[in-house]
């Protein structure tokens, strides 16, 4: 059976079955019957579903009527252009705003997430980095039993603490007691 490759809109989208309906204009405005669209893992490695939005611009290949076949992809236009043209840079922008991007020539990951974001981990983590950290937020919180600081600890304002203060050190002799 021969197929044919169609460009078109997305005019329906199935999440249950992972499928779309693409308006054909190039054939009067045919409407394609509910179409595969293949995914990148679908056995032990699995995904949310990857499927287009409507209105998006896509590639299909289509059965000799027109109506039954499969997505090939997306497809950008003039009136749709790719966000980002740099061939060293990953870019992901989803819809409500949140972008991650890596530049792999500055060896640079950003992600902007308009909303919360959480890491949790089942066992340790560590964080390490050849720079300064810095932290910048207008409060924060630790809910940690103990901490183990090792190395010199700058404070730049005031220390207020509830509990007992001990040195296993010398005490600083810059203090005096009532």
């Amino acid at each position: 059976m021969p197929v044919e490759l169609e460009y078109g809109t997305v005019s329906a989208v199935d999440y249950q079955n992972c499928s779309i309906r693409v308006r054909i204009d190039e054939r009067d405005g045919v409407e394609t019957y509910w179409i595969s669209v293949p995914q990148r893992n679908t056995k032990g490695t699995q995904r949310r579903l990857l499927l287009p939005e409507i209105g998006e611009e896509v590639a299909v290949l289509l059965d000799a009527d027109g109506v039954g076949g499969v997505y090939l992809g997306g497809v950008y236009s003039t009136v749709d252009p790719p966000p980002v043209v740099d061939e060293n840079t990953d870019f992901v922008r989803f819809k409500d705003g949140t972008v991650v991007t890596y530049d792999q020539e500055k060896h640079l990951l950003d992600v902007d997430c308009v909303g919360a974001t959480t890491l949790k981990c089942a066992k340790g983590l560590t964080v390490e980095t050849g720079e300064p950290v810095v932290v910048k937020a207008p409060s924060a919180s630790l809910v940690i039993p103990v901490v183990d600081l090792k190395g010199n600890l700058n404070v730049d304002g005031n220390i207020h603490a509830t509990g007992t203060m001990l040195s296993d050190g010398d005490n600083s002799n810059h203090h005096s007691h009532p």
